[in-house]
């Protein structure tokens, strides 16, 4: 008879304790895709779609007025990897600077879209500001006189 009072309890217990380790474990696996890598998300931006997934990318920033809640952090993850892919005949970004966990910005967007002849001079000039731009986007900048 007693082995029966204290048996409720046992379920109760294996339950709250089945229900922490199923929360655990769910937050563990969201923390861990939540954090990609740069050899991650290059394998999903084929060579062939790099440019366009990165003009794309800033266009539609553009036109939200490079405000940064307008973007989602994956999507700006993607084409900063785009920024820097090998396949590139410029890059705009590097490895090194998204490991560090830096992401494009405006000004990087900026000078990508005036490359592609999508804005003009005194747009691209808008935007310009050589602290905001990353060092390939601001080499691009300074070739082609943008540089204050």
């Amino acid at each position: 008879m007693k082995g029966d009072a204290g048996s409720p309890i046992w379920i109760v217990v294996t339950l709250l304790l089945a229900l922490v380790v199923g929360i655990t474990m769910y937050q563990l696996l969201r923390k861990t895709s939540a954090q990609r890598t740069f050899d991650d998300w290059l394998s999903e931006v084929g060579s062939g779609q790099a440019e366009l997934s990165l003009l794309n990318f800033c266009e539609s920033w553009y036109d939200s007025g490079f405000v940064r809640g307008a973007v989602n952090e994956n999507e700006l993850a993607r084409a900063t990897v785009a920024a820097a892919h090998p396949s590139l005949a410029v890059k705009y970004f590097t490895q090194e600077e998204f490991d560090v966990g830096e992401r494009l910005s405006p000004c990087d967007c900026a000078i990508i879209l005036y490359q592609k002849a999508e804005i003009d001079q005194l747009e691209v000039k808008r935007w310009y500001d050589p602290d905001d731009c990353h060092e390939l986007a601001n080499s691009i900048a300074e070739s082609r006189g943008l540089a204050r």
